[in-house]
This record gives C-alpha cells, structure tokens and sequence, in this order.
C-alpha cells in the first residue's frame, strides 16, 4: 500500500474515534437526551395499499399487512413482543449461570485435591 493512502487510513481512523468519542461526551452532559433506538422491523409498501413488515437486521419479510395502520400496529406489537422476556432468554440465562457454577464448583475442586 502507498504510504500515502496508508497515512491517511491511519488519520481517518483517528478522527472516527475522536468523533465517537466526543459524542459520547456530549450524550452525558446534562440535559441532553440520547436520540430513540432505531426500530426492529421497517414498515414498506409492496404496492395496492400492502405493506411489508421487513427485520432490519436480516432483511427477512417478517409479516405482510393490507393498510398502513394495520402494520405499523402489527410492528409495534412484534418490537413490544421482542422486547418481553421470553423462553429463549430465560434459557440463556439459566446456561450462563450453570456454567459459572460449574467453573466455581471446579475450581474449589481442585483448591481441595492440592490441600
């Protein structure tokens, strides 16, 4: 690589930390209210007054609704659905905590053979 374009990687990258950086900043200061979370699923029209519930993070069609109000109700109740505790996460939880029993019950294991 040029050792030009290299030198001017290295500077872009450290104006997009200095960047994040001062948000970050900004975000604490008093009064200053962070912006919304960008939403789960993005309502499009798929034409004749049908619209498409889309996941925005794998772009997979979710549902499909006839009228507008119909789907952005439908995609609030699927983010409000999403954001509930539910049987995957309480499965997660109940794995995280049985392998840090494990790894303390191993640990004491092996204090006690060497005492």
């Amino acid at each position: 690589m040029h050792p030009s374009i290299a030198q001017r990687i290295t500077v872009l990258d450290g104006l997009r930390a200095r960047a994040h950086q001062a948000t970050a900043e900004f975000y604490q200061k008093p009064g200053v209210q962070p912006p919304p979370l960008a939403p789960l699923i993005i309502v499009r029209p798929s034409g004749n007054n049908t619209f498409s519930l889309i996941n925005r993070a794998t772009g997979v069609v979710v549902a499909e609704r006839f009228g507008h109000n119909n789907a952005t109700s439908h995609a609030r109740a699927l983010e409000a659905k999403a954001a509930q505790f539910g049987i995957k996460q309480f499965g997660q939880l109940l794995r995280d905590w049985a392998l840090r029993i494990s790894a303390i019950l191993a640990v004491l294991a092996l204090f006690k053979s060497h005492l």
